[in-house]
C-alpha cells in the first residue's frame, strides 16, 4: 500500500513539473494563469544546441500571455550564478538569484501583459556567450494574444 502511494505521489509530482514547463499550470478556482520557468545550466544539461554542446536555457524560453491578463511568473534557477529576465518592452528586469546547493534560487512576480504582440526578453547577466545570443536560451519571446 505505501508504494502505491509513493508512486501516485511521484506521478503527481511528474505531472504538475509537466504542465509547469510546458507554459501553465492552473490550479482550480484561481483566476489568471501561472507561468513557472526553470533556467538550468549546460553542466545541468540545460538545453543542447545545434552544435551538440548542452547550454544555458531558460526552459521554456518562448511562452504566451493572455492581453491584460494578470499572470503569475515564478522562475527557479537551478544555476549556481544569478541570471535575470530583460523585457523592456514588457518593463521587466527581474534578477534571479544563483542556487544555493540543492536549492534552486526563485523568484515570483506578477506580469499583465500589455496588447497583443510579440516581444522580445533576454538574460541580462553575463553567462554562456552562446546561449546569450541565441533565440531559445538565454534570450525568447513572450507572444501576447487576446
Amino acid at each position: 500500500m505505501r508504494r502505491v502511494a509513493i508512486q501516485l505521489t511521484v506521478l503527481a509530482v511528474a505531472g504538475a513539473l509537466l504542465a509547469a514547463t510546458a507554459g501553465a499550470a492552473r490550479a482550480p478556482g484561481t483566476p489568471g494563469k501561472t507561468l513557472t520557468i526553470l533556467v538550468k545550466s549546460d553542466v545541468q544539461h540545460g538545453k543542447k544546441g545545434p552544435d551538440g554542446k548542452w547550454h544555458d536555457a531558460f526552459l521554456p524560453a518562448d511562452f504566451s500571455l493572455k492581453a491584460g491578463a494578470k499572470t503569475q511568473v515564478t522562475i527557479l534557477n537551478y544555476d549556481g550564478g544569478a541570471h535575470s529576465l530583460v523585457s523592456p518592452s514588457l518593463n521587466l528586469n527581474v534578477v534571479i538569484p544563483g542556487a544555493k546547493g540543492s536549492t534552486p534560487g526563485r523568484v515570483t512576480f506578477s506580469l499583465v501583459a500589455p496588447k497583443s504582440g510579440r516581444y522580445d526578453w533576454w538574460c541580462g547577466t553575463p553567462c554562456d556567450p552562446w546561449a546569450m545570443s541565441h533565440d531559445g536560451y538565454m534570450r525568447g519571446y513572450v507572444t501576447v494574444t487576446r
